[in-house]
């Protein structure tokens, strides 16, 4: 049946590639060419990539998992999804970042998480944006994987600037002491999703907050890593 109706849609043109925008119906909301194209990480932990400034006090996740490498192509749909309201997106980016999970955990032996959060957002951007563009994400990743969300469990306490403003060890001086964990979350591996780890600053704040609340292990989670290449 969903081959059947696949193929009724390209016929009409009732659906088309992401990125390049020809008719194509896709599971992963991709033409085969784009498919084939779009960079992606190896399914490993990509923690080991990163610098962590060695005058940061903060203590960083346990591991680093993301899909997709920062390209012109993923740049182009994460704009699209967070500043032109696409909201639509999150279902193909879940699926792509759920599958990438799936080889990760498999491959390196890892359990998985006791409960997936989303990365919080300030009031302000999740007002100017009209959704919470994380909180969607968490859970289309939650839904694929059948693991339990808590929608809330991290809060902005404190307003960050904007990490393009801002060099490496700056972002991590700012991050510090920005979230709060609203619950006990004692003995459970936590797994935060976001949407981009750059300098995973805003992570490791994430897993400073959680690990104050009594959590074991913290897993990052992102659609995209931007390791500078």
């Amino acid at each position: 049946m969903l081959a059947l109706i696949q193929t009724l849609a390209n016929r009409v043109g009732a659906n088309s590639c992401l990125v390049c925008g020809l008719v194509k119906v896709s599971e992963y909301g991709l033409c085969g060419d784009c498919e084939w194209v779009i960079s992606r990480w190896y399914p490993r932990c990509l923690k080991h990539l990163a610098e962590q400034p060695p005058t940061s006090t903060l203590t960083t996740a346990d591991y680093w998992f993301a899909a997709l490498r920062w390209t012109p192509i993923t740049q182009q749909l994460i704009h699209r999804y967070k500043t032109s309201g696409q909201q639509y997106l999150a279902r193909p980016m879940g699926l792509w970042l759920a599958a990438h999970l799936v080889h990760c955990y498999s491959n390196q032996g890892i359990a998985w998480p006791d409960l997936i959060i989303a990365m919080p957002t300030t009031q302000a951007t999740w007002r100017d944006r009209g959704f919470h563009h994380t909180g969607l994400l968490m859970l289309e990743v939650s839904k694929h994987l059948q693991l339990a969300n808590q929608p809330g469990l991290l809060r902005v306490i404190r307003n960050v600037p904007k990490q393009k403003q801002l060099n490496r060890v700056a972002r991590w001086q700012k991050a510090r002491g920005s979230q709060f964990c609203t619950a006990d979350v004692s003995g459970k591996t936590i797994a935060v999703i976001d949407d981009l780890i750059s300098s995973g600053a805003t992570l490791s704040a994430a897993a400073q907050a959680l690990r104050k609340q009594g959590a074991k292990q913290v897993h990052g989670w992102a659609l995209i890593y931007n390791a500078g290449d």
